[in-house]
């Protein structure tokens, strides 16, 4: 994986501890941002830098720049063709039909290839330096269900960094562990339980509000106010499939 051979340079600019589990350690929240130094103005850093950020990425942002711009082919090719108003009957369907598993077989060697880019340790080095092209990265890995316990362990410390808000995250990361281990991590899903809203069981429960303050989450009790005098108490629930 290009990710993991490209962090070896990456250290060079900036060092880091390696992001827990997703809900394992509890932040401290008291815990003090530091004010970020200045940014380098002389020219041997920032030859450095450049030279660094080349080699931890190129070999990356090429490979997602061919395979984005394969999907994008496709579409061209595709799209003039079935959309023209003159075609025979019935062609514009046969040529889907027929066009469709080239298609597919590119998405879906894109989707597993970004998802093998989503490492835990790592991701966030990238979505430091390229956030647009993590979130090409993200949009591919996420057509993949299989793939949602990767994408949250990897995006959990850019939460925490503050730079993928915590209020889609955390949902995220609740729903996968609810439908691991029925335990939710932040607290954000509900139940319906005899016509009334419950809080799905938590895993620890006593570490819930320094999980929630480590995403910059207000404390449960809080929340959970605010959701009652939103939506209610009371609640109806959804018919069994």
């Amino acid at each position: 994986m290009f990710l993991v051979t490209a962090i070896a340079a990456t250290l060079v600019l900036q060092t880091t501890e390696p992001p827990a589990e997703p809900g394992d350690v509890a932040a401290d929240a008291n815990d003090v941002t530091a004010t970020p130094a200045p940014p380098p103005t002389d020219a041997a850093t920032l030859i450095a830098r450049f030279d660094a950020q080349y080699d931890a990425w190129s070999d990356l942002i090429a490979e997602l720049a061919a395979r984005k711009a394969r999907e994008r082919y496709l579409a061209e090719l595709l799209l003039p063709v079935i959309t023209r108003s003159d075609l025979d009957e019935g062609a514009s369907s046969e040529i889907l039909r027929e066009t469709r598993d080239t298609i597919a077989e590119v998405e879906a060697a894109n989707t597993q290839w970004a998802l093998a880019q989503l490492d835990p340790e790592h991701f966030a080095a990238f979505e430091l330096e390229h956030p647009r092209l993590a979130a090409d990265l993200l949009r591919w890995a996420e057509r993949d269900e299989a793939g949602r316990r990767r994408i949250v362990a990897a995006l959990e410390p850019v939460a925490r960094a503050g730079r993928y808000d915590a209020r889609d995250f955390a949902p995220m990361a609740d729903a996968l562990a609810v439908s691991q281990n029925g335990r939710q991590v932040y607290g954000t899903l509900s139940a319906c339980v005899d016509g009334l809203r419950e809080p799905v069981r938590v895993r620890r429960p006593a570490e819930l509000d320094a999980r929630r303050a480590a995403l910059g989450l207000s404390p449960m009790d809080e929340a959970w106010a605010a959701l009652i005098a939103d939506e209610g108490e009371s609640c109806e629930a959804a018919p069994a499939p």
